[in-house]
């Protein structure tokens, strides 16, 4: 099953991220890695906008983590989203949360902010990154939302870094953390009395899981 997955994965996000090396070849500039008015990108040599933008990300992508967490334990519309996404999902193993971690976060990052962003700019590149993320059913109507307001982070953190470096890394901070999060914690089975209890991250007295 494990095979199966990342097979499948990465055939998915690899047709995507050869769709964006067509859009960038369409739009006559097949460099889509790097930001074409990037702020650092002048200013900051190669390998320091790959340290200072990787860096970047992985710190905001923990901070989303957090944020995560902490709408699950605290939002009756956040739980029901994790419960469906664990359906959905069914037992991961951190192969397929690693795979899924790199594939969704270089490919996506490839074409909605490397491809489409310069071309289309970041509302409408963030809008489209909503579109992907609309899922069946009232439950998941929240996820695309939440995707239109990553997208415009992730154009940010592009423009900021000037190039894809910050956006990846963030993008998969939060996959990685949120898919091992998804699979270890049943809001059905424990659900939190408040976020937290004096201060000591615990509730109905068992600690928040990390």
């Amino acid at each position: 099953m494990t095979a199966i997955r990342i097979r499948t994965a990465a055939i998915v996000y690899g047709a995507l991220a050869a769709v964006a090396f067509v859009v960038g070849y369409w739009r006559g500039n097949l460099d889509i890695y790097h930001h074409p008015d990037g702020l650092l990108s002048a200013s900051v040599p190669l390998y320091g906008r790959i340290l200072l933008g990787g860096a970047a990300g992985v710190a905001f992508g923990l901070g989303i983590s957090w944020l995560t967490r902490f709408t699950v334990y605290r939002f009756e519309w956040s739980r029901v989203l994790h419960i469906e996404f664990r359906g959905l999902l069914g037992p991961l193993r951190n192969t397929d949360i690693i795979a899924f971690a790199i594939f969704s976060s270089v490919a996506e990052e490839l074409f909605f902010r490397g491809a489409l962003q310069p071309m289309l700019g970041v509302v409408l590149s963030s809008i489209a990154f909503g579109v992907l993320h609309i899922a069946p059913g009232r439950k998941f109507i929240p996820w695309p939302f939440q995707a239109v307001a990553m997208g415009f982070a992730f154009g940010g953190l592009f423009w900021l870094a000037g190039d894809l470096s910050a956006p990846i890394m963030a993008h998969f901070t939060i996959n990685y953390q949120n898919l091992h999060f998804i699979n270890r914690y049943d809001p059905s089975l424990q659900l939190p009395r408040s976020f937290s209890q004096g201060g000591n991250g615990t509730f109905r007295g068992t600690k928040i899981p990390p």
